[in-house]
């Protein structure tokens, strides 16, 4: 594939991840118009951690076995569909909560399906050497995303209506559809030792066996689950913002999209921090800054602090996403790509779900303040990965990328 090809993939997927960024405010605010509960606001902001939960194994194993490009596409349209139902039912005022959540759980199995095969992808168009150069750039433009897409639902909400910023939202897969179709036929051809396919279970058996043989691989898995759990509390951010504080929309907006503006800044700083701290260094020091700003969050009561601890947050936790997600594609063979990445990621997100509920319950024995769990979260996230560091990461062997 050219490079004018590749870099028509990765701003068809730009724009999808604008998508993501404008659902990250615009669907919690769609349930906090319906109920002001706090463990139903923070299930609504984890709906890919729940589609991992429920797909997220059996998905990598049939991403391997399928067209990626095909997987790619029928998930743009399916997460297109969610975004055209639901702004229909906003404006016909028939937006019923379960079906709302379900609807954000359809969105959340897609993308499951989406992330597995894009792996694939990027393995199949970047070499080793250019991995981690093109997961900064993609984490580059989900964070510009994640500024622009909460700016953009504030400024829609305020002007056109809720509704329409869904709507947007929806054009946003379609475009990342359209892209994707454009350059199929000049995408590489299938590797070999996927031709044919596997039964699904032994896939899954295979990828099983990879990750437990892997030391390394297993070593940060199990050290990013126990960290993701704590990191959970932030699908609270919007409760947080707008109901604890009392924060007018536009502060709501601000507050979401200083996590993508720190998030650009951790994309960009992710190859040289890698590089002078080494790969497990990097990701250390990055869920450190994470636990930090989380403990700061929680202790603060005015909105500006609140931002910027919201933006030191994105860019540690995008810093520490970069290079844990380049160095897993060194490690994973590319026939095992959509297998073993959906196994962690299962791991890793289906707890986000089950975070986001002990969050939830949490804020509401302490009277609905998320405030101290934000505290706790952010000081249990700290010491895990210091722990793991002292334990194991740091004498593990550097990634080949």
């Amino acid at each position: 594939m050219s490079g004018a090809a590749r870099r028509v993939f990765l701003g068809g997927q730009a724009v999808s991840l604008l998508g993501d960024g404008l659902a990250v405010l615009a669907v919690p605010l769609l349930v906090l118009r319906l109920t002001r509960d706090p463990l139903l606001a923070g299930l609504a902001a984890a709906p890919r951690g729940i589609g991992y939960l429920l797909v997220g194994v059996p998905a990598g194993a049939l991403a391997d076995r399928w067209n990626t490009w095909t997987v790619l596409v029928v998930a743009d349209v399916a997460r297109a569909g969610v975004f055209v139902a639901l702004p229909v039912m906003v404006w016909a005022d028939a937006a019923p909560l379960p079906v709302v959540l379900g609807l954000a759980v359809v969105a959340g199995v897609a993308t499951v399906f989406f992330d597995a095969a894009l792996g694939a992808s990027l393995k199949d168009l970047f070499a080793n050497e250019g991995l981690l150069r093109a997961n900064a750039v993609m984490e580059t433009s989900a964070q510009l995303a994640a500024v622009a897409g909460p700016a953009t639902v504030a400024f829609l909400a305020a002007t056109a209506g809720l509704g329409t910023a869904l709507l947007v939202d929806a054009a946003t897969f379609v475009v990342s559809c359209v892209s994707l179709l454009s350059v199929a036929r000049l995408r590489p051809g299938r590797p070999a030792a996927r031709r044919g396919g596997r039964r699904g279970g032994r896939g899954v058996g295979e990828g099983v066996r990879f990750l437990l043989g892997c030391r390394p691989l297993l070593a940060v898995t199990v050290v990013q689950v126990g960290v993701n759990l704590c990191l959970a509390v932030d699908t609270l951010i919007v409760y947080l913002g707008r109901v604890t504080l009392g924060l007018p929309t536009h502060a709501i907006a601000a507050l979401v999209a200083a996590e993508g503006v720190g998030g650009v800044a951790g994309a960009v700083a992710a190859g040289p921090v890698a590089r002078r701290l080494g790969a497990m260094g990097a990701v250390t020091a990055g869920v450190v800054g994470v636990g930090v700003s989380l403990a700061v969050m929680g202790m603060v009561a005015d909105a500006w602090t609140l931002v910027a601890a919201n933006a030191v947050q994105g860019g540690a936790v995008t810093l520490a996403s970069v290079v844990n997600r380049s160095a897993r594609q060194a490690w994973i063979p590319r026939e095992l790509m959509g297998r073993v990445t959906t196994i962690i990621r299962s791991m890793v997100l289906a707890v986000t779900p089950l975070g986001a509920l002990l969050a939830g319950v949490a804020s509401r024995t302490s009277g609905d303040d998320p405030r101290p769990v934000f505290v706790v979260a952010g000081i249990v996230a700290a010491g895990t990965i210091l722990v793991g560091w002292a334990v194991v990461l740091r004498r593990l062997p550097p990634p080949p990328m």
